[in-house]
């Protein structure tokens, strides 16, 4: 069966990576015997036309469209293509969205048939040997139905987490334009376990991948960031929802690491409640140059009320630690969350800046987003908070979308737009103290992938390339330079620097025409 997997693109400017959701899936498929293209519209533009081309070339037999929230209606419009340019093709969706909202899926796309639940290697592979009538469709564990006849829908037994991590054939990362990642200078992502133990009512994880933790063997882990270093990937982040939960597991792949000496760095998300002296030392020997941690809030009442089990003291020594270890941290903070007033925001204001003064440590704000599978959204109104809306176009953590009955819209608001107006600051203060040499180690490798990504950015989601003169000259790849200079306003040593890299990566190829020589992305 040939089958489409599409990871539909983001609705807003932030810098993506490399990720190995649709990957494992489309390995699971191939070993089973299916011949599987991936459509990876992350680092694109979502046009009809992209899709289009790819359904008249590849005629797949069956279409698969991942999601989270804040992209489902893209997808949704995805699917909407996908049924133009074939009535009968069958439309499946997966993620975390859709798992939570299986009723309210169906109801937004009218062309969708089915809905794989939770993790979806197995799900999907079996799906596939229904559709070929190797099994009967309601023996497929983990699947939403839509009866395309009577438009019921029905659900079928639940399907168990997979226990050996072990067992899934390694994700086939051939399969998305490795060229373009790499141009863009993305992390790539690697999954060394799953699962989350905690209970933090904001958080749909546990519900998505279980409260028992999965892992994966921690030579496969390193042979997998040995394997993306020799595709010339330069940094990898650690997916994990947890990668310091477990001694063994987490000594294991920071001791391989170590011992190779690959020489990649790597990022991780932690809790600060699992930070030791011993475990960043680790961390730091093996290659590791920042760690994101869950914050939420400078209030401890709102911490205990969210379930999240940690101390604004256990904050500050997990920085002091991680800092001495030579690891830059950024703390993540939740703004809106139950509990919240005026007053316990002003105190997550000045506990961040602490943090930024006392340890020089990275922070960020997010409003909350309610999303489905959380208890929160659940029981918003046990912990008094009103949900807004569920225009899910707005759940991007820059949109209020609740509230509390202590902090009002205008009080959260005013908080993330200062936030994004220090940003800004930062970012030109940045730039004075390049243009003096003044920036080095981690903070000159952000910066300068920052300018670059903010380049190629621009030149990807405008789809920009592809719509300059063809170009005539004998120098062709001299007037692609000035145009991409005159485009996007960036500095002409930039442009040039950038666009010979991504020429020589492959990312971009020369197309030559009856007009003369384009230039285009290629997918």
């Amino acid at each position: 069966m040939r089958i489409l997997l599409v990871n539909p693109s983001y609705p807003f400017e932030e810098f993506p990576r490399l990720l190995v959701t649709l990957p494992y899936v489309a390995a699971a498929l191939r070993a089973d015997g299916h011949e599987v293209e991936i459509l990876d519209l992350l680092l694109a533009r979502t046009t009809p036309e992209k899709i289009e081309r790819r359904m008249q070339s590849f005629r797949p037999q069956l279409v698969g469209i991942t999601s989270v929230t804040l992209n489902h209606h893209i997808a949704n419009g995805i699917g909407e293509v996908v049924r133009k340019c074939d009535a009968e093709v069958p439309i499946v969706m997966g993620g975390p969205h859709v798992s939570f909202e299986i009723e309210g899926s169906f109801r937004d796309l009218p062309a969708l048939d089915y809905i794989g639940i939770g993790e979806g290697e197995h799900t999907m592979t079996e799906l596939a040997r229904a559709l070929e009538g190797r099994m009967d469709l309601r023996d497929v564990c983990g699947l939403a139905l839509r009866d395309r006849a009577t438009g019921r829908i029905e659900r079928t037994r639940a399907r168990p987490l997979e226990d050996d991590l072990d067992r899934l054939a390694p994700p086939a990362r051939d399969l998305v334009p490795l060229a373009r990642y790499l141009a863009f200078d993305s992390h790539a992502s690697v999954v060394t376990s799953r699962g989350c133990p905690y209970e933090c009512i904001f958080c749909s994880a546990p519900a998505w991948t279980g409260r028992k933790v999965r892992y994966r063997d921690p030579v496969l882990c390193a042979d997998e960031i040995e394997d993306l270093a020799a595709l010339g990937f330069r940094e990898i982040t650690i997916e994990d929802d947890l990668f310091t939960l477990h001694r063994k597991h987490f000594l294991g792949v920071c001791g391989e690491l170590e011992r190779r000496g690959t020489g990649i760095r790597w990022n991780a998300f932690s809790r600060v409640d699992t930070i030791t002296p011993e475990v960043v030392e680790t961390m730091a020997r093996a290659g590791c140059q920042a760690i994101c941690f869950g914050v939420e809030s400078g209030d401890q009442e709102v911490l205990d009320l969210v379930k999240k089990k940690s101390s604004l003291a256990k904050v500050r020594e997990a920085m002091r630690m991680t800092q001495e270890a030579g690891i830059s941290a950024l703390a993540s903070f939740i703004i809106g969350l139950p509990g919240e007033t005026e007053e316990t925001l002003r105190r997550t204001v000045e506990f961040a800046e602490s943090l930024r003064q006392e340890f020089g440590c990275f922070y960020g704000f997010h409003i909350l987003a309610p999303f489905p599978g959380t208890e929160l959204r659940d029981r918003a109104s046990d912990y008094g908070l009103e949900i807004l809306t569920s225009d899910w176009t707005q759940y991007d953590a820059n949109h209020v979308v609740s509230r509390t009955g202590g902090a009002d819209i205008g009080a959260l608001q005013s908080v993330s737009d200062a936030y994004e107006k220090t940003i800004r600051d930062y970012y030109r203060y940045q730039d004075h103290l390049f243009r003096q040499g003044s920036l080095s180690g981690y903070e000159l490798q952000t910066y300068l992938r920052r300018r670059r990504q903010e380049l190629l950015w621009k030149l990807l989601l405008d789809d920009a390339v592809e719509t300059f003169a063809p170009f005539r000259s004998a120098d062709p790849v001299a007037e692609l330079e000035v145009a991409v200079t005159e485009y996007t306003g960036h500095d002409p040593m930039l442009v040039a620097r950038e666009l010979l890299r991504v020429l020589e990566l492959g990312a971009l190829a020369a197309q030559p025409g009856p007009d003369g020589l384009r230039f285009a992305w290629t997918e």
